[in-house]
């Protein structure tokens, strides 16, 4: 088991290449495995940091949510309530309706529904309403036989 001071300088080490990188999307990446490979502190650091990049972050987080645990997955959908981008709507509404775990669906729905209580006239709340309805419709249609 790793101690926080060598997870911590990992950590370190990884941010500082990701620093000497010209290249953004690798530092996307490398905070990406952060947040999935991570817990508390330097997962919700991580998602901070993505946050930084705004929806050009969003493809490679949707990428990674294919492999991630439960928890990775968590620990994404925490970046994209931080990155707070209307584009990460799709995203959250596939997770809301078919990840295979409840606790990760529970989240993306309530990252949705956050979103859709905002002002009226933000794009995000709008796409956001759109799929708490379309998640309501779905589940009623399941219940319904």
């Amino acid at each position: 088991m790793y101690t926080a001071v060598v997870i911590q300088r990992t950590c370190l080490i990884l941010l500082m290449l990701s620093a000497c990188s010209d290249s953004s999307e690798d530092d996307i990446r490398a905070h990406v495995t952060f947040a999935i490979k991570q817990e508390g502190k330097t997962a919700t650091d991580a998602a901070e940091y993505l946050s930084r990049y705004g929806r050009r972050a969003i493809p490679t987080i949707e990428a990674a949510m294919h492999t991630a645990s439960p928890a990775g997955k968590k620990n994404l959908i925490l970046a994209l309530r931080k990155i707070g981008d209307a584009e990460a709507v799709p995203l959250l509404r596939h997770i809301a309706l078919f990840d295979p775990s409840v606790d990760v669906q529970r989240e993306a729905e309530w990252t949705l529904k956050q979103w859709a209580a905002g002002a009226a006239a933000d794009p995000r709340t709008e796409k956001a309403r759109a799929a708490v309805r379309a998640i309501d419709e779905h589940r009623g249609t399941e219940e319904a036989g």
